[in-house]
């Protein structure tokens, strides 16, 4: 494997684990500089934001408007200016059997670009009131480039009730074309606490779908959350928080592209192994991690930590650390955006922008009143 000089440079308005007025070397991996200035707010309000550069080129951002819905805005000049804000998911009113009528919201959103062109969104439905709508995972698809939207897939409905709900859908496109959707589950657990990661696959890119999703991941007594996958190598690779300890951290949980998941990865599998190569505290928070694989083989993860801030992890901030070309040995750890610690910069992801640079992506309350979403670049010399 060829070795390349690392140095990671975080530049003034950036945090960094460690001496903040140094590089942090490492003996080899990528060069990522945090730029500050191309720090962009993507809404007055919203959080969750998802990111998807498009095979035309164009720019599309995806969140929760803080209203119930997701909206999506695009760029067509690589992020100097955004489309005004379209909802693809509408927060609704639900009405059963009975009569009785309930709002529901709309949340988590996620986006893929299939290999045939198709855009396919994917959410959460809430109810505001339990026991009478179910917590759902829905999509919609697009055929026309995001132009024009086919009506809501309910994909799976969970308990109608939030400590028995279904969250946090993500997408991965197999090379054979096998399209699987990720999930964190409780429903399965509705007598204890317990949740797992589940899986749904459709074998014509989104149109149809398997009806029981199948358990990919689940530590007895714990709760396994928040996925997202990447292929890496000969393997399907899936980033989770697990709180197998008090707090909550990124593992990987992992299985063989030709075995495809054949048995869950339970506790003590040696396919479950903690993503950091740093210890760090039981007491502390790293949650919600995002996955991202590099061109160049290397993988990213991001995750929101309440490491010497408050110990209310509602005060967690964004981090990145970089892994190898095994999706291991996470490391060199920084924080792209720099919040006071009575503020918080959370619900983060991590894309490609293009193949010589990425994108951080967090909700942020850190100057102003109202969270809003926010975005900085990072520039990748290989």
């Amino acid at each position: 494997m060829k070795q390349i000089d690392i140095f990671i440079w975080v530049l003034s308005l950036t945090g960094c684990i460690g001496n903040a007025n140094s590089p942090v070397r490492d003996s080899e991996g990528i060069h990522i500089m945090w730029n500050p200035n191309s720090m962009r707010q993507l809404a007055d309000k919203g959080t969750y934001p998802r990111l998807l550069r498009l095979k035309d080129n164009s720019i599309m951002v995806v969140f929760e408007n803080l209203a119930g819905s997701i909206v999506f805005k695009r760029s067509d000049n690589d992020g100097l200016s955004w489309s005004e804000a379209t909802e693809v998911f509408s927060r609704f009113i639900y009405t059963d059997k009975k009569g009785n009528s309930i709002p529901v919201n709309t949340a988590n959103p996620e986006i893929i670009q299939l290999s045939n062109g198709h855009i396919i969104l994917g959410c959460n439905y809430r109810p505001v009131q339990e026991e009478m709508a179910p917590y759902s995972i829905v999509i919609r698809r697009s055929t026309d480039n995001g132009k024009t939207w086919l009506p809501p897939q309910i994909l799976y409905n969970a308990a109608p009730r939030f400590r028995d709900g279904c969250w946090e859908p993500s997408f991965l496109e197999l090379p054979d074309g096998e399209l699987q959707l990720y999930f964190a589950n409780e429903t399965p657990y509705q007598h204890s606490d317990e949740q797992e990661i589940s899986m749904l696959t459709s074998p014509d890119a989104g149109e149809s779908w398997t009806s029981k999703p199948k358990t990919i991941s689940f530590r007895e007594n714990k709760r396994d959350g928040m996925p997202v996958a990447a292929i890496v190598g000969d393997e399907i690779v899936v980033v989770i928080e697990d709180n197998k300890s008090v707090g909550f951290k990124p593992y990987t949980v992992r299985t063989k592209l030709r075995d495809n998941w054949k048995i869950p990865v339970e506790a003590y599998s040696p396919n479950r192994e903690y993503a950091l190569s740093e210890t760090i505290p039981d007491s502390v928070y790293l949650g919600a991690p995002y996955l991202l694989k590099l061109p160049t083989g290397e993988t990213l993860i991001s995750y929101q930590s309440n490491e010497n801030r408050s110990s209310n992890w509602e005060y967690s901030v964004m981090e990145v650390a970089i892994g190898d070309k095994t999706a291991r040995n996470f490391s060199r750890r920084t924080q792209p955006f720099k919040v006071p610690l009575n503020k918080s910069a959370k619900w983060n992801s991590i894309a490609l922008w293009n193949d010589s640079t990425v994108v951080a992506l967090t909700s942020s309350d850190f100057n102003s009143e109202a969270i809003a979403p926010w975005m900085m670049i990072g520039h990748i010399k290989f």
